[in-house]
């Protein structure tokens, strides 16, 4: 199988997956708006936000130790189905056993400061109707499961390390739709924080342990593999974790500390608003970049020959896939306005068009620059650190100053003018730069049918939102969606997909109607 089928057959599987955990999601949100109490909803959004956040435990580790299988694996040759060597087989033997001793270690510490940090910041919040107890007891089984999922990841990098991207998705797909599944019905039922929490678990736990069994019985060649700790390959990850865990640690102040901030200065019960705008632009940007993740690992294998050519040419295709993708959904939902959240959530559940608009601007920048520093990353190319510890400062200090003066709008103006300061501009000079891609080519090819794809996008929507209000809210919302999808199938058509790779499709749906 290609790097091409093999990216685009591992982006289906994990678009699958998402598509049903994102649907579920926003199936489970208005639940939830309909059902808990508002400072309730905002704790258990708090919680899981504060719970998604914990990846910064890794310390590093887990990209540190994905890319030294993929480079173990590029000795064997640059063909994805290439039968590894032995002495792939020796290295990546290795290099698992010292990442399954590290990670061992990791799970304990993991528990242990994901608590006493949960214990530093809930103390300081003042609570009205839900009991503090409660509040501990949610917490401490979420960061339980976390330690559990740390104790695993070994097994997940090697999976991704050698190539076998998608099927791992496929099989936890169902196990994402259980606990989405089961969150529904025990709100339904009349559960509160902790079942909340328990069921969140039990779904964590399930899809590791399914995960790890998937592994070892369905590649036998890897379960047979036999290495021991090496020195110095912990002295070679070290360095090069480290600097991957500061620039995680930076982009998570950027992105994963609002709801504290909003916590803090405006109650719990100003939450749920504020996560639902920016959850309904994150699950965009997560479609739009699942093709730059799949492919990192063939980069690394790439880099490794020496390919560079094809290097260029997936980032370029990843980059205009991911950049349409947010261009069409974000034009639409931003021209429909409070159409859209009043039909998904019920009346007066928009927080407004200028938060709004930030969000969508900012994740939009973050889709650009992740597709790229991704692909840069994958060359061990790990030269963020800086920049990002730069835009986590100002971000915690630029929305604390204008979070005070201007509410919510300060918070979020916050996060993207100190990204727009430090990686917006930094991360993509760089990683143009490193994978010998040229500014004005990048342009050309990407941004500016991007800009095009979002105006159409956005002026459309407006337009049926504006001009058709007589016809229901409904349908208004379906219309414009649907006109953007079609839009976005065309872009991605020409402007993703290569002339063969058209003239298979449509010799295969020809097929198919035969």
């Amino acid at each position: 199988m290609s790097f091409t089928r093999r990216i685009f057959f591992g982006a289906a599987a994990s678009w699958f997956s998402r598509l049903i955990t994102i649907v579920l999601g926003l199936v489970l949100l208005p639940i939830l708006f309909r059902n808990l109490p508002k400072e309730e909803l905002g704790i258990w959004l708090l919680l899981g936000q504060s719970w998604a956040a914990m990846g910064i435990l890794d310390l590093g580790f887990g990209a540190t130790l994905t890319r030294q299988i993929a480079f173990a694996k590029g000795r064997s040759g640059s063909d994805p189905g290439v039968s590894l060597n032995e002495e792939s087989l020796a290295e990546i033997g290795d290099v698992l056993a010292t990442g399954v001793r590290i990670y061992k270690a990791l799970a304990v510490i993991a528990f242990l400061i994901s608590f006493g940090l949960g214990a530093l910041y809930f103390n300081g919040l003042n609570l009205e109707d839900i009991p503090a107890y409660e509040v501990w007891i949610a917490w401490g089984i979420l960061c339980l499961s976390y330690a559990v999922n740390t104790w695993a990841t070994p097994w997940s990098c090697l999976l991704q390390g050698v190539g076998y991207v998608g099927w791992d998705s496929l099989l936890l797909s169902f196990v994402n739709a259980l606990t989405l599944a089961g969150q529904i019905v025990a709100v339904l039922f009349g559960g509160g924080l902790v079942t909340l929490a328990v069921v969140a678990v039990t779904g964590a736990i399930t899809q590791r342990f399914v995960f790890l069994a998937f592994t070892l019985r369905g590649y036998p060649e890897i379960s047979r593999m036999k290495g021991v700790w090496q020195k110095r390959i912990w002295q070679k990850m070290r360095p090069l974790a480290l600097r991957t865990w500061l620039t995680a640690l930076g982009f998570t102040l950027v992105l994963n500390t609002d709801h504290l901030f909003v916590a803090r200065m405006g109650g719990a019960s100003s939450l749920p608003m504020y996560r639902a705008a920016y959850l309904i632009f994150l699950n965009l940007n997560v479609l739009a970049v699942t093709v730059a993740a799949i492919s990192a690992v063939f980069i690394t294998q790439l880099w490794q020959s020496g390919e560079i050519s094809e290097i260029q040419r997936i980032v370029i295709r990843n980059s205009r896939l991911g950049m349409f993708v947010m261009a069409a959904g974000g034009g639409s939902i931003l021209g429909l306005g409070s159409q859209f959240f009043d039909l998904w959530l019920g009346p007066d559940s928009f927080i407004g068009l200028p938060v709004a608009t930030v969000f969508f601007a900012l994740l939009l920048l973050e889709a650009q620059a992740y597709i790229l520093t991704t692909a840069s990353r994958a060359t061990e190319d790990e030269a963020f650190v800086v920049w990002a510890l730069t835009a986590g400062g100002l971000k915690v200090l630029l929305s604390w100053l204008l979070g005070n003066r201007y509410g919510v709008l300060g918070i979020a103006l916050g996060t993207l003018i100190a990204q727009l300061l430090t990686n917006h501009w930094y991360m993509v000079h760089r990683a143009l730069q490193r994978l010998q891609i040229g500014m004005r080519s990048y342009l050309v090819r990407v941004v500016v049918p991007m800009l095009i794809l979002l105006g159409v996008s956005f002026w459309m929507s407006l337009f049926i939102s504006r001009f058709s209000g007589s016809y229901g809210v409904w349908l208004n919302v379906v219309a414009a969606l649907t006109l953007t999808s079609v839009m976005l199938s065309v872009a991605l058509w020409y402007g993703v997909l290569e002339r063969a790779q058209r003239d298979r499709l449509i010799h295969r749906v020809t097929l198919i109607f035969r």
